[in-house]
């Protein structure tokens, strides 16, 4: 079973852009999304985050910013280029986030 089969939400290959802040250290940083879900996303990073590290996202979808907690589930580097991607699973997501994050993925698929 691969991991897409596994996952709870689909996924869709569309790049945002992503303020990032580390918590506890408020360590900001800027980049962008390679896929997203409602559950979840795959961003572009400069430095290893371990495993479990918690950031807070803004991400630009288009007509609005949305704010969401994550957790870093895994982070790997990249093989041909000096950055790593790292998966992370969105832990506080309201109703009206949630439901800004379907109507574009509805959009796209």
């Amino acid at each position: 079973m691969s991991i897409d089969e596994r996952r709870s939400t689909l996924r869709a290959a569309i790049s945002f852009p992503v303020e990032c802040d580390m918590l506890p250290e408020s360590d900001y940083f800027y980049t962008v999304s390679k896929d997203l879900s409602n559950g979840g996303a795959k961003i572009i990073v400069d430095n290893f985050i371990p495993k479990g590290n918690i950031i807070k996202m803004h991400i630009n979808i288009i007509d609005r910013v949305v704010e969401i907690k994550a957790r870093v589930a895994w982070c790997n580097k990249e093989r041909i280029a000096d950055r790593y991607t790292a998966g992370v699973e969105f832990l506080e997501v309201n109703k009206s986030q949630s439901g800004a994050l379907s109507k574009l993925l509805s959009a796209i698929q």
